[in-house]
């Protein structure tokens, strides 16, 4: 697998890429992150994700320690270290040493990898978390590495064989899966959860939308319950790095199980040719 790596800029080695104990997103998860995927020299939807990390730094109060364009440099140079046709890339930002711990606090440290990568090609089968999220929470829309809900709902995912878990809000309602976005169909309107319901503002749902409404398809966020998610016609997930997934079953009490539908495949298809992809998901020359 081809990996690179960079600090503040910094191209280091895989085994040498390492920081301070004392940084303070080991101590509280005080820190942002990004993912993103890479084909070939391009990276897709670069400033949208910039936008969010801008959108975040300025929510939990993180001072980035470069500009954007100098950001947007050191990931575009370490992507473009990796030869892999795709990659999936991280982008991380810490808030830096702790003074409380260390003595004197340092600047917050930004950290890149670009990861060779393999797109997922079969469906999602889907289980329900047992944890609820808190649709009140600013902090859900944007990625700070406060990560252990869907972390550990994933776990709860993977020990029983599925891909994913879907995520309920305090209020009852469907906010998103730990790694996606949810989407699904019902008399060919293509629906997902508003931001308030607690889901991330993710950068190919918002894509998804645009296509969707400039394709003529009637688009709506709603808040939705599961028992009424189980009613639809399909379902799927999107994300950086999946793209636009189909999802052939969800459990909870019961398996309920979904077609492939019509209206996926067409958005797939669309998002393919908008992020420069083939119909065989690889990147076209």
């Amino acid at each position: 697998m081809k990996i690179t790596c960079s600090i503040n800029g910094r191209a280091v080695a895989k085994y040498d890429a390492k920081i301070s104990i004392f940084d303070n997103s080991l101590f509280y998860a005080d820190g942002l992150f990004e993912t993103l995927l890479a084909l070939n020299g391009d990276v897709i939807f670069l400033d949208d994700h910039l936008d969010r990390l801008e959108k975040g730094a300025k929510l939990i109060n993180l001072t980035l320690p470069v500009d954007r364009s100098t950001c947007a440099r050191w990931i575009r140079k370490t992507n473009l270290r990796n030869s892999a046709r795709i990659k999936k890339v991280r982008l991380t930002v810490t808030a830096g040493d702790s003074g409380f711990w260390a003595g004197r606090p340092s600047k917050p440290r930004i950290m890149v990898i670009a990861t060779e990568y393999q797109l997922p090609s079969e469906p999602f089968r889907l289980m329900v978390a047992p944890f609820r999220v808190d649709q009140d929470s600013p902090f859900r829309n944007v990625k700070t590495l406060s990560f252990i809900i869907e972390m550990t709902a994933r776990k709860h995912a993977y020990q029983g064989k599925f891909d994913d878990a879907i995520l309920i809000n305090r209020a009852g309602f469907v906010a998103e899966s730990t790694s996606a976005n949810l989407f699904w169909i019902k008399d060919g309107v293509v629906c997902t959860s508003p931001l308030t319901s607690g889901c991330l503002e993710g950068m190919t749902r918002k894509h998804i939308l645009e296509l969707a409404a400039f394709a003529g398809m009637r688009t709506c966020e709603k808040n939705i319950r599961l028992k009424d998610l189980l009613k639809t016609d399909e379902i799927f997930v999107s994300s950086s790095l999946k793209i636009i997934i189909p999802v052939t079953s969800v459990t909870d009490r019961k398996t309920h199980r979904f077609p492939i539908g019509p209206v996926t495949k067409y958005l797939q298809e669309l998002l393919y040719q908008r992020i420069g992809l083939n119909r065989y998901g690889a990147p076209r020359d």
